[in-house]
Order: C-alpha cells, then sequence, then structure tokens
C-alpha cells in the first residue's frame, strides 16, 4: 500500500513539473501582447488594472485609425458615429453622453490608458483573448485574416524573437477629397468608415449650404473639415486679397456654425501656387490659417468610372516615389466623384497591406505641406 501511495505522489510531481514546463513554453517571459488581424503590435506599455487590460490612448489610437482631441480638459474619441469622453478631472468615461458605470479609461501619471477590449468593441472590432499567451487579438470578420489557432502560432514566433519589432516606420498618409460636399462624399464617407480609416475633406461653402447633414456626418465620425472656398470660382477667388480671403474665411465660419469646430486649414482651389499672391499669403496668415496643397495627385477628375483603375496606379505611383525620396507625410489628393468612389477601396487595401498609416489632420500637430514652402503656412 505504501508503495503505490508514493507512486501516486511521484507522478503528482510529475504532472506539476510537465504542466509548468508547458506554460512556461507558451510564454516564458509572462509578456502580454496585443494582437490586430495577423500581426502583433509593438506596443510595449500593457498593464492589467483592477483585472482589464489596458493600454497607452496614444498607442492603440494610431492602430485603429480612431482620432483623438485633447481640449477643455476633456479627451474625446470619435469613430463610427460614436462619441467617447474622458473628464480629466473627474476621472469619469462617458459613452454618447451616458455615464459608464466602470473606468474603461484611466489616467497614470499624466498619461491616458485606455481597455482594448472597450476601445475593440466600441470602435467596431472583435477581439479573442489568448489566456495561454496572455495576448488580446483585436480582429474584423469582414477582412481577411489567419484563423485563432493559426495566430498562435505568431504569438509564439513573436514571443521567441522571431518576429522582432521593426524599425523602419512607414510613412503616415493623409488622405484628402476636395469639392463636396455632395453625394459622393457620402459614398467616400461609408467607405472610410468601413475600412476604419480616417481622412481630411475640404468642402465648398456654396455646396454645405445645401448639405448641412452630411457635414455633421463626416465632422461626427472624428474626420476634420477645412475650407475649400465659397465657390471655387477662379475669378471670385483670386480677383483681389479681399475676395480671396472673404472666400477662405466664408467657407471657415460655415464649419464653425455646422459643427462647432474651427476650420484651421484650408486648401486654396487649383493649388498655391501660381495663383496665391504675396499678400493673400500675409492675409492668410494674419487671419490664422495653415493651409495644405499635396505631394501626391491621383488626377482622379481626368478619369471616367470605367478608368478608376488608373487612379489607383496614380496614386501607387506617387506614393511609392514620394516613400523612396523620403517623405515622411504624405497627403493624397482625392475628390468627391463617382470615379473616386470606385477607386477608393482599392486605394485604402493598397496602402493597408504596404503598412502606411491613415491620419487625419491635427490642428496641434500641423505639418507643412505648400507649394510656396511657406513655413508660416
Amino acid at each position: 500500500m505504501q508503495k503505490w501511495i508514493w507512486l501516486f505522489c511521484i507522478t503528482i510531481i510529475c504532472t506539476l513539473f510537465v504542466g509548468v514546463g508547458k506554460a512556461e513554453a507558451s510564454n516564458e517571459s509572462g509578456k502580454r501582447y496585443i494582437g490586430l488581424h495577423d500581426r502583433i503590435l509593438p506596443i510595449e506599455d500593457i498593464r492589467v488594472i483592477d483585472g482589464d487590460t489596458k493600454v497607452p490612448l496614444k498607442d492603440i489610437a494610431k492602430y485603429l485609425y480612431v482620432p483623438v482631441y485633447t481640449k477643455d480638459g476633456t479627451t474625446t474619441i470619435r469613430k463610427s458615429g460614436k462619441e467617447i469622453i474622458f473628464n480629466h478631472s473627474t476621472g469619469a468615461t462617458t459613452l454618447d453622453g451616458l455615464d459608464q458605470p466602470w473606468e474603461p479609461i484611466a489616467s497614470i501619471d499624466g498619461e491616458l490608458f485606455i481597455s482594448v477590449k472597450y476601445i475593440a468593441r466600441e470602435t467596431g472590432f472583435q477581439f479573442e483573448y489568448f489566456q495561454q499567451y496572455h495576448t488580446i487579438r483585436i480582429y474584423r470578420n469582414e477582412f481577411n485574416h489567419i484563423s485563432h489557432k493559426a495566430f498562435e502560432e505568431v504569438i509564439k514566433a513573436y514571443a521567441a524573437g522571431e518576429q522582432p519589432v521593426s524599425t523602419t516606420k512607414k510613412a503616415t498618409v493623409y488622405l484628402t477629397f476636395d469639392d463636396g460636399p455632395n453625394q459622393f462624399t457620402l459614398i467616400n464617407h461609408a467607405t472610410l468608415e468601413k475600412y476604419k480609416v480616417p481622412a481630411t475633406f475640404f468642402f465648398l461653402g456654396n455646396h454645405m449650404k445645401q448639405n448641412e447633414s452630411i457635414v455633421k456626418t463626416v465632422s461626427t465620425s472624428g474626420h476634420y473639415i477645412g475650407s475649400h472656398s465659397m465657390t471655387h470660382n477662379r475669378a471670385l477667388v483670386y480677383g483681389s486679397t479681399e475676395s480671396f480671403i472673404a472666400e477662405m474665411k466664408g467657407g471657415a465660419d460655415i464649419i464653425k456654425e455646422l459643427t462647432g469646430e474651427t476650420a484651421y486649414l484650408v486648401r486654396v482651389p487649383y493649388g498655391s501656387k501660381p495663383l496665391v499672391t504675396e499678400s493673400m499669403q500675409k492675409s492668410l496668415r494674419d487671419n490664422g490659417f495653415k493651409m495644405w496643397d499635396w505631394n501626391v495627385d491621383s488626377n482622379d477628375w481626368r478619369y471616367t468610372d470605367k478608368q478608376a483603375d488608373q487612379i489607383v496606379k496614380n496614386v501607387q505611383d506617387g506614393v511609392t516615389k514620394a516613400t523612396k525620396s523620403g517623405d515622411k507625410d504624405i497627403i493624397i489628393l482625392l475628390h468627391d466623384r463617382s470615379q473616386t468612389t470606385i477607386a477608393l477601396p482599392k486605394i485604402i487595401e493598397w496602402l493597408q497591406k504596404e503598412g502606411y498609416t491613415f491620419k487625419t489632420y491635427e490642428p496641434d500637430k500641423h505639418i507643412t505641406q505648400n507649394f510656396l514652402r511657406d513655413p508660416l503656412l
């Protein structure tokens, strides 16, 4: 009897050691990881707070293409028609005006951390937790991705150092759309929402008067809206410095009226060179405006619906050239037109596949991009 007891004890001890060995093999370092579709994100500061996995908001937001605004003691996240607001003084979080019964966002030493599962769920993603590997995978079913079983191999390879964090960062791209709002703005907007990609729109004042609901929809989704003048009429816009600034300011005033947001950024019709005079430049600066041209022109206005693939090629060629020349911020010129709505999904899919990061214009992180080479604009 005593012999059998000893054998039983030895078996239990061996089982425990084998079990521990397997657990350590799954993630020897005990580190936590965040996955997005088929890759591990290079996010290092992952914390478990009150049983919930949280990461720096600024880090996860850029990978999920979620615009974040901080102003007057609050931080606002707008995406997919939802608005999440964190109050820095009270520490409270609201979703579409409703108090959240827990703390999905926490301020730690002045930096905001957000629940990974919360931001995934509220921005249209799903998630899977791999407990053995301390990993949360964020994904969307409408995008092709490997199975969860296959993703376990990705985690193990990454943990083993076979997939080190890349030190080569692709450029940031800014999709910009001129001449709206119109019916094609709604189609482009729907495509951006489908792919969870932010953009920047330059609207015409007279069009905004006729399509107020579209302006509000685009703004609520977190995209930036700038002025593209009132009329786009070359003679009216560039007739004099006074008419020029009146055209640009008129559009900005309508944006403020409809969205509550101040339009700091403008795009002048036909580009700034050679039509914008030194006096017009000064007037823009005096009125607090910034100005964007572009460094990749899709030339979409030249083509028909049947030629949409040429628009895609133009963007691919332009972005590739800009990348090779060392541009870190690539501003792509598009328009709210029928042929562009056809090309846009392919453009986004190619940029995502190539590893580019999408952003909308950020007033507090202005990037100088104008043909006049004016650093103050």
